[in-house]
């Protein structure tokens, strides 16, 4: 399954990240770390990673999550545009985020 837009640099805005049902957040009981929980495993999240799923619910575009990250952390957009994409890109393809359009 090809992501819209895949191969454009930059990526589409008007994506709409969500994270699938078969994934959910929780924070970890013992460490209280943020983990993203899924059938073949967990996955621990540092606090950005955690930051962009809690935003990944299929309301919000590319463009409107860069811009809540780029407040957040004192940052452009554009800085973080590459990072978030990519990060994205690599949980799709393990099959935790869908992209919506």
């Amino acid at each position: 399954m090809s992501t819209p837009g895949e191969g454009s640099f930059p990526p589409p805005k008007v994506l709409r990240p969500r994270l699938l049902p078969r994934a959910r957040l929780e924070i970890d009981r013992l460490s209280q770390r943020p983990i993203l929980l899924y059938p073949e495993g967990v996955m621990m999240l540092n606090e950005t990673a955690a930051a962009i799923l809690q935003l990944c619910n299929g309301e919000y575009t590319l463009a409107d999550i860069l811009r809540e990250l780029a407040n957040r952390y004192e940052a452009s957009p554009e800085q973080l545009q590459d990072d978030v994409y990519e990060y994205l890109c690599s949980l799709r393809d393990q099959n935790l985020v869908a992209w919506l359009e």
